[in-house]
């Protein structure tokens, strides 16, 4: 799972606008590698140029889907959905990984038809251009988005990234594909990357797949963020012990229960301000955390959970 990074100085406004301004770029990244390498394509006839086309045209329907989710996840939480529209963001890491494997998939096929039926690539010049170009528009976009995930903690916009991230490996396969060819006359070397790129694709599908499951099945939220919010608790000087913590990732904030043992006599006033005391101060380290905390009197017998 994507750690989930502090945000103190990161306002709601400012997390919404580079989460939209990341999605927008990244369908309109998407539309203009499918112009450019379709013409590409029809220039060269390479297959290597082929597959990157089928994986931009993926790409927009991935970012398409990216597109409506983050803007969905961001929905304030209403009498249907207490906890807000986050999950939303795993569900389309998920279906991105289904469109990434098809993609490979397609690739694949590709590829091995050209195994029998082998084909010299023409103007390598043009391909290798639009490769340059395709290949500098996704360095900048999978910079924007790291910048954004690591700042927003988005899960969508991150697997997006990833998915990018893949995407500049394929083209420089596809530039390596395209120059080799076009100086050795060995036709071969066109689809072997094509399958190459395809193993790439799947991989990243599978990893995204992985991601998206700790989302949509609860998850528990990375280890040190949970040690970092138990210190926190027993920080405070009138909590003698802390148990059964849970804790689960809600697509862009974290959800967290826990109980604190207090001594028994404390009025229950008192346990009231104590339990305040302690969400403030995860709330300050980890905003949006959505929290809650019982409170026992130290040296109840109960039971509790045996997780490590």
């Amino acid at each position: 799972m994507i750690s989930h990074e502090k945000h103190n100085e990161l306002s709601a406004r400012k997390r919404t606008l580079l989460i939209k301004t990341a999605s927008y770029a990244s369908l309109g990244v998407a539309l203009a590698l499918v112009f450019l390498k379709a013409w590409g394509w029809q220039e060269t006839a390479s297959v290597s140029l082929l597959s990157s086309l089928a994986d931009s045209v993926l790409d927009v329907l991935a970012s398409a889907i990216t597109f409506w989710a983050v803007r969905y996840s961001l929905s304030p939480a209403d009498a249907e959905h207490r906890f807000g529209h986050g999950k939303s963001e795993g569900l389309a890491a998920l279906f991105q990984a289904v469109i990434i494997a098809a993609s490979g998939l397609y690739v694949c096929y590709e590829a091995l038809s050209r195994f029998f039926t082998p084909q010299q690539i023409t103007e390598p010049e043009i391909g290798l251009g639009v490769i340059i170009i395709a290949t500098a528009a996704t360095v900048f976009l999978v910079g924007l988005q790291r910048y954004v995930g690591k700042k927003t903690g988005s899960v969508a916009i991150s697997a997006d990234a990833l998915h990018y991230q893949s995407d500049i490996l394929i083209n420089l396969g596809v530039g390596i594909a395209i120059v080799l060819t076009s100086w050795t006359k060995i036709e071969i070397i066109d689809p072997l990357v094509g399958m190459a790129i395809a193993l790439v694709v799947l991989n990243s599908a599978l990893g995204i797949v992985s991601r998206s499951l700790q989302i949509l099945l609860d998850h528990e939220i990375p280890l040190k963020d949970r040690q970092a919010i138990e210190a926190l608790a027993r920080a405070h000087p009138d909590v003698r012990g802390f148990h059964d913590m849970k804790t689960r990732f809600g697509g862009n904030h974290y959800i967290v229960q826990f109980h604190l043992e207090m001594e028994p006599d404390i009025k229950l006033w008192r346990r009231h301000e104590i339990l305040d005391d302690v969400e403030a101060e995860v709330m300050e380290h980890y905003p949006g955390c959505e929290i809650i905390i019982h409170a026992d009197p130290v040296g109840l017998a109960e039971r509790r959970d045996n997780f490590e």
